[in-house]
């Protein structure tokens, strides 16, 4: 009963190892993301600012 005790310990603490820094680079990954999208938005209104003729 220990002996799994002890292996059911280290299977948890051996995904924590990587489960940390997964979780902050999707974070980082989610940022960016987020914002390449804002600043096409910006520079699509900032073009149909500069031109409504064109605007769909």
């Amino acid at each position: 009963m220990n002996s799994d005790r002890l292996l059911a310990v280290a299977e948890v603490s051996s995904l924590h190892g990587w489960v940390g820094p997964a979780a902050v680079l999707a974070g980082v990954l989610l940022l960016i993301v987020a914002l390449v999208r804002r600043s096409r938005v910006t520079l699509a209104r900032k073009r149909r600012a500069a031109n409504p003729s064109t605007a769909d």
